[in-house]
Formats: structure tokens, sequence, C-alpha cells
């Protein structure tokens, strides 16, 4: 239920209102970019992030996965979002995935050729 409460259609507006917010408060860039986190500030995030993360999923996958083992999964989770390769390929399948759900088109291969006729300046005829 929790996860079809995160993956659902009316939540992706609050998700995109936020994501928006992150980036350009009040509607506007940031004049400066925002001071460099400490590493106790770093460590707080991510005890903070474990502990919400550990609140998550129903008490049954605890008990199913066993205390010990649900904690090293979501460390495992955590420590795996530290490097920056793996963030870089969670980012690029996010939008991969948001543009496919925003144009379900994209994914032809009629529209993909259409557009890459038009990204080319080409002059065959655009299938739109």
């Amino acid at each position: 239920v929790q996860i079809c409460n995160l993956t659902c259609t009316q939540h992706w507006v609050v998700y995109l209102k936020l994501l928006q917010e992150a980036i350009w408060p009040g509607g506007t860039l940031p004049k400066w970019p925002k001071p460099v986190r400490t590493q106790e500030q770093k460590a707080q995030t991510q005890e903070l992030a474990f502990h919400c993360l550990m609140k998550m999923l129903p008490a049954l996958v605890p008990e199913i996965l066993g205390e010990e083992g649900y904690k090293k999964t979501w460390q495992l989770v955590l420590e795996s979002l530290q490097d920056p390769m793996i963030n870089r390929h969670l980012i690029y399948c996010i939008w991969d995935l948001l543009l496919e759900f925003l144009i379900p088109e994209a994914s032809s291969e009629e529209f993909q050729k259409s557009l890459l006729a038009c990204a080319s300046g080409s002059s065959e005829k655009i299938l739109i």
C-alpha cells in the first residue's frame, strides 16, 4: 500500500513541487551556493535517513528478515547511495521513467525517428 501511495500519479504533483522548491526556492535560482555541510551534519542526515527507512516498511518485513538482516539491508542501501556512479544511474533511470510516463509515445520507433529527423534538420516528413 505504501509503495502504491508513493508511486500514485496524484503524488507526482507534490513531488515535482517539492523538487521545484528545492532547486528554485521562491521561484528563483539562489544567488549563492549553499554552504558546504560538515561531516557531522552529513552523519546526522544519514542517521535520520536510516531511522526513517527502518520505519517505512510494515513490521512483518523485519520479522521475516530478522532485525539484524533488516538493518544491514537498509545500511547497504544507504551506502550504495553514497556512490556517485550509482546516483547518476538512478537519476537517469528516474528521468527515463518520468519521460515515458509524461510522453508515452516516446518509446515508439516512429516517434524516435521523427525526433532524430527533426533534431538533425533533415527534410524528411516529421510524424507527430
